[in-house]
């Protein structure tokens, strides 16, 4: 996904994303703030790079943990990152003063050679249109020494009973959605993941295989699907026929056992450091 379709996707859809998605992705999100090895409640100072930080939680949630820390958020969707400072602010105007947001791709960081002790990043790079340029760019910024830990998807395909009710909804009212030509590019494996962070440059690089579980209700999937995931099939449809569309699929839905809710997928978390002097 190049830079400017990020930039306009996100901006569009910022708030959809804080409200509908964030909530789900943050808890497997925040766990990278662990891999950085920096020592909780340690007020001593430290500079840290958050890759794309859309709204912010990985920010807010690190400048929380460690009081002396500074948190540069870089993201191409400058509404994300306004959202991420509203969220800083909400927490108090001191923790807010340690954020930094600058709104700008992966790939090509307007950020000084070896500034940051420490970087992290959540659900991003996978949508990096070049990964390797992205990673070698975190490299550079880091001080020797510095920790990149981040976290994403792993590749697979997995069915998921909701999806398969929805779709036959779509199909009795014959509604066809829009194609989805999103660039993506989620790891194989976890082996291939720790391969292209040596790659960049990366030393002693760890990856793991971890795993998110959300458990939905019939109605939250639903909410989900029409203010996320497929937001623009709903956007698409006069009211009545939105109506008629989640009146079946809730029908649909509300027929499957509760652990057809339980949503599961794979994820890698990676962590590299930079070599030391």
């Amino acid at each position: 996904m190049e830079a400017d379709e990020a930039e306009r996707i996100f901006d569009e859809f910022a708030e959809a994303y804080r409200d509908w998605w964030g909530p789900i992705i943050a808890p497997a999100a925040v766990q990278v703030l662990d891999d950085v090895a920096v020592p909780v409640g340690d007020g001593a100072p430290i500079e840290l790079l958050d890759l794309g930080s859309g709204t912010g939680v990985l920010a807010v949630t690190a400048l929380e943990r460690w009081p002396g820390a500074r948190v540069t958020a870089i993201d191409p969707s400058s509404r994300m990152l306004e959202l991420a400072m509203v969220a800083a602010r909400r927490r108090s105007s001191a923790l807010a003063d340690r954020l930094r947001t600058i709104t700008a791709g992966a790939d090509r960081l307007p950020i000084a050679d070896a500034s940051m002790d420490a970087a992290v990043s959540s659900f991003v790079i996978q949508l990096v249109p070049n990964r390797a340029a992205a990673l070698r760019e975190v490299l550079r910024v880091l001080r020797p020494g510095g920790r990149f830990a981040c976290v994403t998807w792993r590749a697979d395909d997995p069915r998921f009973e909701p999806d398969d009710v929805f779709a036959d909804a779509l199909d009795d009212l014959q509604i066809i959605p829009p194609s989805d030509d999103r660039d993506i590019h989620p790891y194989t494996s976890r082996a291939a993941a720790a391969a292209e962070f040596r790659r960049a440059g990366f030393r002693d690089v760890r990856a793991k295989d971890v795993w998110l579980e959300h458990r939905f209700t019939p109605e939250g999937y639903l909410d989900l699907l029409e203010h996320w995931i497929d937001r623009e099939v709903f956007a698409g449809l006069d009211r009545e026929t939105r109506e008629q569309l989640r009146a079946m699929a809730l029908q649909g839905m509300s027929d499957l056992p509760g652990d057809a809710f339980v949503w599961r997928r794979p994820l890698v978390r990676v962590v590299g450091r930079r070599r030391g002097i």
